[in-house]
């Protein structure tokens, strides 16, 4: 790779020697910001608006050290996973319960709701982004973002949650994994140097690629798209049936748990005072 592929030889030392100030997320961010530019341009990583792909180079990245397979991901930009549409349509169908759910149990509690499915974000998607507005006594209005990431299968990805917290629109994710009959919360104030520590490592890979004169070649094999068999696939629908209804309640109690931390308290109370 040519020299001109690098960052600043300034803020590339710095980077190196992971001085104390970068351990701010929005120092690393700004690092981040321009080697992703650089990546992007060199592997042609653009969404059709022109923009980077952020949450592929992220994840990518982050999936393997070796810059052989991240160099190769990055070229084959027609791979996809193969999810069986099975569990595609127990995703749709978890989304929109909670969606319906959700809308009821805030409308009843007197909030001004709008609830967007699949909504953009600067590192990815989430599935449901919840903006709830209350005006109450503050004429100019406040607005918080709380994300709720649906799992129907038995995996978590790490990865994709901190790309979520990345985003900075909202400080709290919550996963609901319904198969585990799982509903974890993740604060990123709590996990802060955690958050640090990934996008850390992530500048630093991307660095090392674009340092890279020459990469040397891998065995490592590819690995194939795991195809369930027709009574995994049954147990599967089983296990998500039962645990959806069982994790319904305890789904919307977080949420409305968390919502109720960010509302501010006087305007709490005058939602209750209208119910």
């Amino acid at each position: 790779m040519e020299n001109n592929g690098k960052i600043n030889p300034q803020n590339l030392g710095q980077f190196r020697l992971l001085s104390e100030s970068l351990t701010e997320l929005d120092e690393l961010k700004k690092i981040f910001e321009e080697l992703c530019s650089k990546i992007a341009k060199q592997y042609s990583l653009y969404y059709e608006n022109g923009k980077p792909r952020k949450s592929t180079l992220i994840e990518t990245i982050a999936r393997s050290p070796c810059l052989t397979c991240i160099t190769k991901s990055f070229s084959n930009k027609t791979a996809t996973k193969n999810v069986d549409s099975l569990y595609k349509e127990c995703h749709r169908l978890a989304v929109n319960v909670l969606v319906e759910e959700l809308y009821r149990l805030l409308n009843t509690m007197g909030y001004k709701v709008l609830i967007s499915a699949e909504a953009e974000l600067e590192y990815g998607k989430a599935d449901i982004l919840i903006t709830v507005t209350n005006y109450g006594l503050n004429l100019k209005g406040e607005t918080r973002e709380l994300l709720i990431e649906v799992k129907t299968g038995n995996s978590v990805s790490l990865t994709q949650i901190f790309r979520y917290l990345l985003d900075f629109r909202s400080d709290t994710i919550i996963v609901w994994r319904i198969r585990k009959r799982q509903v974890l919360v993740f604060n990123a104030q709590k996990i802060k140097p955690l958050l640090a520590e990934f996008m850390r490592i992530i500048c630093l890979r991307a660095d090392r690629l674009l340092s890279s004169q020459r990469i040397q070649p891998c065995q490592h094999t590819k690995q194939s798209n795991y195809q369930p068999s027709q009574e995994e696939l049954e147990k599967m629908f089983e296990e998500f049936s039962s645990a959806l209804i069982e994790t319904l309640p305890t789904i919307l109690q977080t949420t409305l748990e968390q919502l109720e931390i960010v509302i501010p308290s006087e305007q709490g109370e005058n939602c209750e005072r209208e119910k």
